[in-house]
């Protein structure tokens, strides 16, 4: 690690404290999607930039997989299991 990354003078230098933050955002529901798009597209972190440039290409796989499964029929027999398994984790998490 280079100097100008220990003292955050590098421009691509995120600190711990910024990603604990990061990590706070992205639990919150609703500011998060607008929050990824902020920091994907606008800043000067290049390194955070392509973070969220790549969480914002892994959504778009995801949908473009359960929209052709939706295509074939697939995901109707899916989603009753996985809405089960919702159920059950939200279940476990909330102890009731």
């Amino acid at each position: 690690m280079g100097k100008n990354a220990r003292n955050g003078k590098d421009r691509n230098y995120v600190s711990v404290w910024f990603w604990m933050f990061i990590m706070f955002v992205m639990a919150l529901p609703c500011i998060n999607a607008v929050m990824v798009l902020v920091w994907a597209f606008w800043g000067e972190n290049q390194s955070r930039k392509n973070y969220f440039r790549a969480m914002i290409l892994w959504f778009l796989v995801w949908v473009s997989v359960w929209g052709v499964l939706m295509a074939f029929g697939v995901a109707s027999k899916i989603a009753p299991w996985a809405a089960r398994q919702l159920e059950l984790l939200w279940k476990a998490f909330t102890g009731s």
